[in-house]
């Protein structure tokens, strides 16, 4: 059981009785009283409501025993079931239902997202800045308490054991573009990446790792990245101390905090106006306002291009920019 409560099981038990009493009572009242159907139905709401108008009544003895027992039973179920209504009502839980199979939906509806496994001091710094870059993504999490808390802040979010089946597929991971595995341990790390893969060949899973032996693993796994967050905090730490204003602004253009630059990776479509001309003929920078860092052909990574490297099919442009720009300049690059 996820997020469905207790309360609500018995809400659905109650219902499915209660509407049973009324069925009971009306096929009574045609067998023992041969009642047309619509008295019958007449009877059985008018008696279990405790309106009694008395207009249709049980004529037979053993009508008037059924009409008791019909009382006693339907008039009780009713006043439980509404009970339970009104309690739900009061606790939000009906809000909750409704809100979480809204939830449910989106998710089904989602389609090359993210998947995030795990909102701890890790993750959490993940949806983070997932929520920067506007990424679609949904978080999974076994932790009751945590997945509360990230309904309570609406972002998508599926409670169970991320390294399960039905879980990852709950979460869309046939239709996902990436995995990233933060959870806590390496070993369950493993276990998600070798079941999204499985699930998903295709999918691509980044995956966090706080031992190095268990590098290795991930990658026979099928991670296509492993991440180490002690060794980049490690490498912040020293770069903040003996270089600040680099790490100043290294921050400041990963992490989109005070000014307006962002790197971009951007890929050149197939029919983009930037193919068979040069650096220098496209005008990147001058148009763009754009610094093409490096660009990834193939394998090959072409750091520092010259202005006359002439731009292929399928490259991709690592470039620092004005984020309003480089907007601009992926559109352009992708002009499918």
């Amino acid at each position: 059981m996820t997020w469905e409560q207790p309360s609500l099981t018995r809400l659905k038990i109650a219902i499915i009785l209660f509407v049973s009493i009324q069925i009971i009572g009306v096929l009574g009242f045609m067998g023992i009283e041969n009642m047309s159907f619509i008295d019958a139905v007449y009877l059985t709401a008018a008696t279990v409501s405790t309106v009694g108008y008395g207009d249709v009544v049980p004529k037979t003895v053993w009508g008037r025993i059924f009409d008791i027992g019909l009382i006693m039973t339907g008039v009780g179920m009713a006043y439980y079931t509404f009970s339970l209504v009104i309690t739900m009502s009061i606790e939000g839980q009906l809000k909750d239902l409704f809100g979480r199979k809204g939830m449910n939906r989106k998710i089904a509806s989602l389609k090359n997202h993210i998947i995030v496994c795990g909102s701890g001091k890790v993750g959490s710094s993940t949806i983070e800045q997932l929520e920067l870059e506007e990424e679609s993504f949904v978080v999974i999490d076994i932790n009751a308490t945590n997945y509360e808390q990230l309904v309570d802040k609406k972002i998508l979010a599926v409670h169970g054991d991320a390294t399960l089946d039905e879980v990852l597929i709950a979460a869309g991971v046939l239709r996902a573009r990436g995995v990233i595995a933060a959870l806590p341990h390496d070993s369950e790390n493993v276990y998600v990446t070798l079941t999204a893969k499985s699930l998903n060949p295709a999918i691509t899973v980044v995956a966090r790792a706080d031992r190095s032996e268990a590098e290795e693993k991930l990658k026979r796994a099928g991670a296509d990245t492993v991440i180490f967050p002690s060794v980049m905090g490690g490498r912040q730490l020293v770069t903040a101390m003996i270089k600040p204003d680099i790490s100043h602004l290294m921050e400041n253009v990963f992490y989109n905090q005070e000014l307006n630059l962002d790197i971009h990776q951007i890929t050149i479509g197939e029919n983009s106006s930037f193919i068979g001309k040069s650096l220098a003929e496209n005008s990147i920078r001058e148009r763009f306002r754009t610094i093409v860092v490096a660009i990834k052909r193939g394998e090959q990574l072409l750091t520092t291009p010259e202005h006359k490297e002439v731009i292929q099919p399928g490259d991709i442009l690592i470039v620092i920019g004005e984020r309003n720009l480089l907007n601009e300049l992926h559109a352009l690059a992708l002009d499918v």
